[in-house]
């Protein structure tokens, strides 16, 4: 069925017109007159194979510099479109279009331009079998990267028209003439939930972008070399308090400079930078860490390293680039040439201790077949004396359109002066199915006891998994209250790695997850776990316990079992001016460390407002509390309100203000069995409370990618009070302001 699907692509041929045209929303031109037209738009999501109950028209026409793109959507009751002045890529609450343009026909990336109503913009790449390989909607959409195009919009009494010119200095794409690009569009509906497609996209795929359609009839297009130079200054001043119920100091004002290069070629780019800038002008959100045994994983927000990030995506995250902290200069190397796709990066961190960190990474990926590739990753930091190697190959084949195989083997090589050097593997093996009623997705990897990656995201080593996850999905009649119903159960085990496969697991459970999607967009989703847990004694070496002035050495239960928890979840439609999610979590867990079992109790919410279209406001909140099973008592308890708030007037003007509070509680550790205190190291373990609260503003102007001008300031205060809103004292705060203008020929 699917290789008929592919024998059926639909291909359009565009027309070439010599002219140029006023992006204003209108399509009124005469070059609009001559555009090819797509139509025939199918259903994609909930329920995927049916003609879209909204009809979209898209006309298609290239001039020599730029691909244009004229959208006509319509819709049966225009009242229900949303649509919003936000800022970039903030636009997934609202209607909109997303064109893909697979410029290299290869089915394995695609760059992504989505519009909404009003032509406010979000961009970034699809990238077939990343990180996390679409084993139900296919693919990783990443929108970090922003490219330089235009688009307006304009609402009207049957729908929406938008306007879009792509330069082709914004893309990269093979050399020589005619060329055949691959070519999707999506229309997103939020009044219903529903996803629709140009061509006809099946579930039963294991890739979005092989399902596409092409246009073909380009040639003789004029881009150029692409050059871009950013120079920019910052200025910034800090103050701390040093500890606590001392004076607040702040120190002089810092002003820094630097610039950043891009030559941008046909087919691969060259970034160059000095003396960067990697401020974020966001905190990230607060996470629950009370019972984390393990680094959670924060997403790259830095501009030098978005560009072409997808191309250094690895399995098993090799590749992690918030790890290189304090660069003073890099230079980076990323395109496609024929079959092969590269990625470099050199950087020197700044270590305020010694001499600078040397970091290199490299990617090499091949294209094989219609669909599969092969890779090798190599990364290195030499620090004072100390390195850090890692080297894997990787290799993702699909078959018979709806599987693939993805496997992966390498290994680190670490060592320091006067230390033996260390090394240890890293392997996976996984086979997927992702079929129309019935997918799976099964397992093993394997993480050697020494393994490290000092530029990478391994947070545990010395382990090996396994899972046997299934999908089931049904779908109902069209017009039915339940659209669809979609399953994921099945069992994952961790083992010892030098154990796997001989000794019993250490870690593991099952569970099964159920998504109920109802017409109007409400979604309800249902979890139940199981799990268990051995403690590791070595992981409690030092602990001893207090028995009333006798002291002894504390062994927590061996293992602990059948820990069942069940969780549910209800999303609401995207309404016109507002949209909600809740959910609700009890159940057994383990309390790491302390060797016990426990009881949690948690629950979120998030609300988002958009008054107006101008306005949007999101508010969210954590509750999580941990009691032990033992007595009742409380072990922990944290909560973390949130609310962010966004004016933005014009597209290019931005106004945003955050808070958010925790409030944490975490009470002395206790012999699992009787209760009585532990000391580690022969200090008691007492626990704490604390109450912190972080206010953030921004200012923002951002006329185009690249040239913007900003000043924020954030503070963060600490209470030593979780339960009372009293006792707060300044512990840092910080302005900034930043200007940066894109020169760009």
């Amino acid at each position: 069925m699917f290789a008929l699907l592919l024998a059926l692509q639909t291909t359009a041929a565009i027309p070439r017109i010599d002219a140029e045209v006023r992006i204003d929303g209108r399509l009124d031109e005469a070059a609009w007159q001559q555009a090819a037209r797509l139509t025939g738009f199918r259903q994609y999501q909930p329920v995927d194979g049916r003609p879209a109950e909204e009809r979209t028209e898209v006309l298609v026409w290239y001039s020599p510099r730029a691909i244009h793109f004229g959208i006509i959507a319509h819709a049966r009751d225009p009242r229900t479109i949303r649509a919003t002045v936000a800022d970039r890529d903030a636009i997934d609450r609202d209607d909109r279009i997303t064109i893909y343009l697979d410029t290299f026909d290869d089915r394995r990336r695609a760059f992504v331009f989505a519009v909404n109503p009003l032509g406010v913009q979000a961009d970034g790449v699809h990238t077939e079998g990343a990180v996390s390989a679409g084993r139900l909607f296919g693919g990783t959409l990443d929108y970090s990267p922003d490219f330089h195009f235009e688009s307006r919009g304009a609402l009207t009494d049957s729908g929406y028209v938008v306007e879009v010119r792509i330069p082709f200095r914004s893309l990269r794409y093979p050399s020589g003439s005619p060329q055949r690009w691959g070519l999707q569009i999506v229309r997103n509906v939020p009044e219903s939930g529903y996803e629709d497609t140009w061509t006809d996209v099946r579930r039963a795929g294991a890739s979005f972008l092989a399902q596409s359609g092409r246009i073909e009839g380009l040639h003789d297009l004029e881009r150029g070399v692409v050059t871009e130079v950013q120079p920019f200054v910052t200025a910034s001043a800090d103050g701390a308090r040093p500890i606590a119920g001392g004076r607040f100091e702040r120190g002089d004002p810092h002003f820094d400079a630097g610039a950043n290069l891009r030559l941008g070629f046909t087919q691969f780019a060259i970034d160059a930078t000095i003396n960067p800038d990697f401020s974020q002008i966001e905190s990230d959100a607060g996470l629950v860490t009370v019972n984390e045994r393990f680094g959670l994983f924060v997403p790259e927000k830095r501009p030098f390293f978005l560009e072409g990030i997808e191309l250094f995506a690895t399995p098993g995250q090799l590749v992690h680039t918030r790890r290189i902290v304090d660069p003073l200069a890099g230079a980076k190397f990323t395109g496609k040439i024929g079959p092969w796709s590269m990625a470099y990066l050199a950087a020197l961190d700044d270590e305020i201790s010694g001499p600078d960190a040397v970091v290199n990474i490299a990617r090499v990926r091949r294209d094989l077949g219609g669909s599969s590739v092969a890779a090798l990753t190599a990364t290195s930091r030499e620090d004072r004396g100390a390195f850090n190697r890692v080297a894997a190959a990787d290799a993702r084949i699909v078959f018979e359109g709806l599987y693939y195989f993805e496997g992966q083997l390498g290994g680190s090589w670490t060592g320091a002066d006067g230390a033996p050097d260390r090394t240890s593997p890293i392997w996976k093996l996984e086979l997927d199915r992702t079929g129309r009623s019935w997918g799976f997705n099964y397992q093993v990897n394997g993480i050697g006891d020494d393994f490290a990656a000092a530029l990478g995201f391994v947070p545990r080593s010395g382990i090996a998994s396994a899972h046997v996850f299934n999908r089931f999905s049904w779908y109902g009649e069209r017009g039915a209250m339940l659209e669809s119903v979609t399953m994921f159960f099945g069992p994952r085990y961790l083992w010892r790695h030098d154990g796997f496969a001989r000794e019993r697991a250490i870690e593991g459970g099952e569970e099964v997850t159920a998504f109920a999607r109802f017409r109007g967009g409400w979604v309800l989703t249902g979890n139940l776990s199981r799990q268990f847990v051995e403690f590791e004694p070595a992981a409690y070496e030092g602990y001893t316990a207090d028995r009333g002035g006798s002291f002894e050495p504390y062994t927590p239960p061996s293992r602990i079992s059948d820990l069942f928890t069940p969780a549910l979840t209800l999303e609401t439609p995207t309404w016109q001016r507002a949209n909600a999610t809740l959910s609700l979590a009890r159940g057994a867990v383990p309390i790491f460390t302390e060797g016990s079992e426990g009881r949690i109790t948690q629950a979120t919410a998030a609300l988002e407002l958009r008054p107006l279209t101008v306005v949007r406001v999101e508010g969210s909140a954590i509750l999580t509390r941990i009691d032990r099973e033992r007595d009742g008592s409380e072990f922990a308890r944290v909560l973390i309100p949130r609310a962010k708030v966004e004016y933005q007037p014009v597209r290019s003007l931005f106004f945003r203000g955050v808070g958010e509070y925790q409030s944490q509680r975490v009470d002395a550790l206790r012999d699992a069995r009787t209760g009585d205190p532990l000391l580690i190291g022969g200090h008691y373990a007492s626990g704490g409370q604390v109450g912190a609260l972080r206010a953030e503003w921004l200012i923002s102007y951002q006329p185009t990618p690249g040239t913007v001008a900003f000043a924020g300031y954030a503070s963060a205060h600490q209470s030593p009070h979780a339960d009372r809103w009293s006792g707060f004292e300044r512990a840092l705060d910080g302005f900034f302001v930043k200007l940066a203008y894109q020169f760009r020929r």
